[in-house]
């Protein structure tokens, strides 16, 4: 299960009826324009629970994604 965490975290959320606790931060941009950083955080219940970098904001969200999943898989005893 390493693809597509983005579509995986939205199905545990919609499955567990958790999707109005989640929200994303918004996009941060760092380095220069021409080679950018872009770094964005999930948030879950106001904590933060996933943060992603890499070269675009798409790629910067499944990183997130796959830290949040694994979080809320590891509290529930996944």
């Amino acid at each position: 299960m390493s693809e597509h965490w983005r579509m995986q975290f939205n199905n545990y959320l919609q499955r567990n009826n958790l999707t109005p606790y989640v929200r994303w931060g918004q996009p941060m941009q760092t380095g220069p324009q021409n080679a950018p950083t872009w770094t964005i955080s999930v948030f879950f219940n106001q904590i933060e629970y996933g943060r992603g970098s890499a070269i675009n904001v798409g790629a910067a969200r499944e990183l997130a994604a796959e830290m949040a999943l694994r979080a809320l898989w590891s509290q529930r005893g996944y």
